[in-house]
């Protein structure tokens, strides 16, 4: 099926060379260097954009293949300002040209102030790059009082404001959030103590899920004033997942429209109840245990924070659990939550099911070599779902 898959991906993307781009040995090929694809962006008959890490490294780099003149001269051109070396590997329509993440034109300034703000002697390790979007790596700087210091950098393309003041909001009302500062004086940076052990995800502890649950009922507890919202209203964008999985995966087109048509006409139509506050992608990744065997949590990037209905957020995390298999982390969620909370299963079923359509193009955007096939599973877990959702209705 992979195979098939990314044969129509090439001939989507409708340029000349797109098909070195969507393998680990196409892009080690075309860079010379044994390359893992690590994030792929397409937009067809326009451009691809893969994110790349050196095999065995934390060296990060983009590579792009486009047909605008003029966005190619302009990569050039911040190239250049910052001081970047790029690599011109055709200099003619469809472009195609690689370099570092410090030189990625959207993400290059707000790098260079970031770096700046910690010093030239700290050292970035990078986490997650997503090109053209957002960098989070670990940096090990000196403090301002001299000692030696290891901090999570988070650094957008845009405005992260909104993540700052909702850290210290949610610090303020004794939820478990790490202390937030921004960096570099352009607002596109912040700057938070590396804390804890490793996520709940890559260690499984159940009685730490248990006390997410309780912390997140907690943070839909907390009191919202309509006349002056905090946060913006998060909206469920069932066309826009349908239309983009349709797109990627037109062999499961039939089955993504009949399952928008259930969300639409039936569950999506109920009461959502009242609006709270929301982490926006909640799953046990985003769940930071203190230590091996310990339930002291940390709740962390809140890039997705909003409004909405609490059950979109407990839908995510029984998502986030099925699809990697660890459904003892949502029991124990659940028991955590109902300690505070009641849940409504027909409504936590219908937002589990769009949690699963939302990121059903998950493994292709990742660059997983097996992304068709993972694909349809979460389509097939969307609409298991669903399903439960409507025999959960009374």
């Amino acid at each position: 099926m992979t195979e098939r898959a990314d044969a129509h991906v090439a001939e989507l993307a409708g340029l000349r060379g797109a098909e070195a781009l969507l393998s680990d040995e196409g892009l080690s090929e075309l860079l010379g260097t044994e390359t893992e694809a690590t994030h792929l962006r397409l937009k067809p008959g326009h451009s691809v954009v893969v994110s790349h890490r050196l095999r065995g490294s934390d060296q990060h780099g983009w590579t792009v293949l486009a047909d605008d003149a003029d966005k190619y001269a302009k990569l050039l051109i911040r190239a250049a300002e910052l001081g970047q070396e790029v690599t011109v590997h055709r200099s003619e329509s469809p472009y195609l040209v690689s370099g570092a993440v410090w030189a990625d034109r959207w993400l290059g300034r707000e790098l260079a102030a970031a770096h700046e703000a910690l010093g030239p002697e700290a050292r970035w390790r990078i986490l997650r790059y997503n090109p053209r979007r957002r960098v989070v790596a670990v940096v090990d700087h000196l403090s301002a009082q001299g000692e030696p210091a290891q901090h999570v950098v988070r650094v957008s393309a845009g405005s992260l404001g909104h993540i700052v003041s909702t850290a210290e909001r949610w610090r303020a009302a004794g939820l478990p959030v790490t202390r937030m500062k921004p960096l570099g004086g352009r607002g596109t940076a912040t700057t938070a103590p590396l804390w804890g052990h490793t996520d709940l995800l890559k260690d499984p502890f159940v009685p730490a899920a248990r006390t997410a649950g309780r912390r997140i009922a907690e943070l839909h507890s907390l009191p919202v004033t309509e006349a002056e919202p905090v946060l913006p209203a998060l909206e469920a964008d069932v066309d826009g997942c349908v239309d983009a999985v349709a797109q990627i995966a037109p062999w499961l087109a039939d089955r993504v429209e009949a399952l928008a048509e259930k969300l639409t006409s039936t569950a999506m139509a109920q009461n959502p109840g009242r609006p709270v506050e929301l982490h926006g992608d909640l799953s046990p990744d985003q769940i930071v245990l203190a230590a091996p065997g310990s339930h002291k949590i940390r709740i962390i990037d809140l890039d997705r924070a909003g409004l909405g209905p609490a059950m979109r957020d407990v839908g995510s995390w029984a998502a986030s659990c099925r699809t990697s298999g660890q459904p003892e982390l949502l029991e124990a969620f659940l028991a955590g939550y109902q300690e505070i909370s009641a849940t409504d299963p027909a409504a936590m079923a219908l937002w589990e099911s769009y949690a699963h359509l939302a990121s059903a193009l998950d493994p292709f955007r990742n660059c997983d070599a097996d992304w068709a096939a993972k694909v349809t599973m979460r389509i097939e877990s969307a609409e298991t779902a669903v399903e439960n959702c409507a025999l959960s209705t009374p």
